[in-house]
């Protein structure tokens, strides 16, 4: 369960993403170059599918098992984000693409959001989706996505193999479920029971409402990180499945990874946690083909980066050090990127220039993490028991790591 946005601006426009998934689901974050592929068949999760001669180089946001990614952007400015859609669909269990897979097939190879859309219907014709989506549970579903780049953004929602296309005017989101009335598509294949316990309704509108009134990245942020406003005192304890910031719960997931795409100057500038929970986390401005944290080749890099800032989002959680001041804190920071960055913009900045920025920024909070040291290795250590849920959920997390690496 997941919540896609894109707002127009004078300039271009901000995509944005938060990834929910199952709170042991780590996401990576991975910059994977491009080039001649020499026709080679690439294994995707399940089924291995023809390869282009030349694919995009890409930065993805995607869960640690799979092939496919949640949300990413290409070499040329093409953004994708998908969600999960509850529908009255046949086959689903069958091995396919996955939704994700088709997401990264369409990054390597389009070079506008136009052939974006046209590379997910290629994949989805040829191929279909189907397949357990996560991996710690078993979770079917068929998928929408939300394709942008500096000029344009279009959605595209599916039902097994039938699809609905609309561009984008102004603004919009996905939710998890069906939005396109255009012959019935939404009545006709809506699994009305399934969207309605994935809270897809109140998340639609928090985020539609809060994006057509997003006025530049901070609002956009905001957007991300919004909670129900029922759910906000138990967020820590019984979760959120009505919060675009979602929060574990007993049916629900959690946000496990997020990605802002601001496309209104020249050079793309991507704001990327590299972590859970974008209430706690700082947004960290990263230059596409420029790797410092939170970008990785790496996968086990990348891996560690997450699971280290879990381990001290989960200590909040269970109270062992206090949530408003870290949340100060986290403020304080982003606002002091969100300024050096505009500062660089009006200097005329070059590459180089808003490439060693970036790394100073991550630099910056990399020591702000590590002033939690000591609670993050108790957490790791297992120390101290977490309470309830998390503390079922932790001892898995650090056991399924132990047993990859």
């Amino acid at each position: 369960m997941c919540d896609t946005m894109w707002k127009s601006f004078e300039k271009g426009g901000i995509f944005a993403k938060n990834s929910d998934r199952s709170c042991n689901e780590i996401n990576l974050v991975q910059f994977i170059p491009g080039g001649k592929t020499g026709g080679q068949p690439v294994k995707c999760t399940y089924i291995t599918v023809p390869q282009e001669e030349k694919k995009y180089s890409v930065l993805l946001v995607r869960p640690h098992w799979m092939w496919g990614a949640e949300m990413g952007i290409n070499e040329c400015g093409v953004a994708i984000g998908n969600e999960a859609l509850f529908t009255k669909s046949k086959g689903k269990r069958t091995e396919r693409l996955l939704g994700m897979d088709i997401l990264r097939i369409a990054l390597e190879r389009a070079k506008n959001a136009k052939e974006g859309i046209e590379e997910i219907k290629k994949a989805l014709t040829a191929f279909g989706q189907g397949g357990n989506c996560t991996f710690d549970k078993t979770f079917y579903y068929d998928n929408s996505f939300l394709v942008a780049d500096k000029k344009e953004a279009y959605i595209l929602e599916s039902s097994g193999l039938e699809y609905k296309t609309k561009k984008l005017e102004g603004y919009g989101n996905i939710s998890n479920r069906i939005t396109i009335e255009e012959d019935d598509f939404a009545k006709k294949h809506t699994n009305n029971l399934i969207t309605h316990f994935a809270g897809s309704m109140k998340r639609q509108n928090c985020a539609c409402n809060a994006i057509k009134d997003a006025k530049g990245i901070r609002d956009v942020f905001g957007a991300l990180r919004a909670h129900d406003t029922d759910d906000r005192h138990k967020l820590y304890t019984k979760g959120s499945v009505s919060s675009v910031c979602m929060h574990q719960s007993f049916l629900g997931d959690h946000t496990t990874g997020s990605m802002v795409v601001d496309f209104r100057e020249d050079i793309p500038v991507i704001w990327v946690t590299g972590s859970s929970t974008p209430c706690l986390s700082v947004f960290k401005p990263v230059f596409f083909g420029h790797i410092n944290p939170p970008v990785f080749l790496d996968e086990k890099d990348s891996l560690n980066y997450w699971l280290k800032r879990e381990y001290l989002n989960r200590a909040i959680f269970a109270g062992l050090t206090n949530a408003d001041s870290h949340i100060k804190q986290v403020k304080e920071i982003e606002e002091d990127f969100i300024s050096g960055y505009e500062s660089l913009l009006k200097k005329g900045a070059t590459v180089e220039q808003f490439a060693d920025f970036s790394k100073k920024c991550s630099e910056k909070e990399e020591t702000f993490i590590n002033s939690y040291s000591k609670i993050i290795e108790t957490v790791k250590n297992r120390t101290v028991q977490l309470p309830g849920m998390w503390g079922k959920k932790t001892k898995r997390l650090i056991e399924q790591n132990h047993m990859k690496y």
